[in-house]
């Protein structure tokens, strides 16, 4: 049975956009930015639209532990690199289904060779 707090990272997944807040340690100030989301069958997953020099991605990497917002609902996550090519693959259809018609141009940027090891595995904690 899942938790109420990843019942929520799932709910949350549903918004078209997120605001995800990083540090780069404990003591480092907060950041936030909006980033796209989505539900797949293997889990909830992010990606750096500016590639592995995103701030929030490195900051990310250098500490996992996050926050996903909407609105004043909000949930604390971990994130973990995705290299699994299958479910890399499961993210660019939930990545084309979400947002390609609305936004083409933005989804085939997210969709490039150089953005996909940017993958991140939402888990709530």
């Amino acid at each position: 049975m899942a938790s109420k707090s990843e019942d929520l990272l799932w709910k949350l997944a549903e918004s078209d956009e997120v605001q995800i807040e990083t540090r780069h340690d404990a003591k480092s100030p907060l950041h936030r930015t909006t980033v796209w989301v989505v539900p797949t069958e293997y889990g909830v997953y992010v990606r750096s639209y500016k590639g592995r020099k995103g701030r929030w991605y490195q900051e990310a990497l250098a500490n996992p532990l996050v926050t996903i917002r909407v609105g004043r609902r909000k949930v604390s996550a971990r994130v973990e690199p995705e290299h699994n090519p299958l479910v890399i693959r499961a993210a660019n259809s939930a990545y084309r289904k979400k947002y390609g018609e609305r936004w083409p141009d933005e989804t085939q940027d997210m969709l490039k060779r150089a953005i996909l090891p940017t993958t991140l595995r939402l888990t709530a904690v």
